[in-house]
């Protein structure tokens, strides 16, 4: 819905798609490589590796993270 409301503003394709990529940059990076661990289990124990732990705790935090810096942002301008 976004994408398409974002279709019947003045903003520019370019400056569209600059911002949508870096916006998704940071997320993108985070799922492949919840991904990238995930394939490495290679049995039942290997659900507590510390590598797979580590990836979920980011995915955990990344919205917590994305939401308080834009709060800080917010609240500078």
């Amino acid at each position: 819905m976004i994408n398409l409301a974002m279709g019947l503003t003045r903003m520019p394709l370019g400056t569209f798609f600059w911002v949508s990529q870096l916006g998704m940059l940071a997320g993108t990076m985070i799922f492949v490589n919840a991904g990238k661990e995930l394939a490495k289990i290679d049995s039942l124990a290997g659900i507590f590796s510390p590598g797979l732990i580590t990836s979920f705790v980011i995915l955990g935090l990344f919205p917590l993270t994305a939401k308080k810096g834009l709060a800080w942002y917010r609240s500078r301008r």
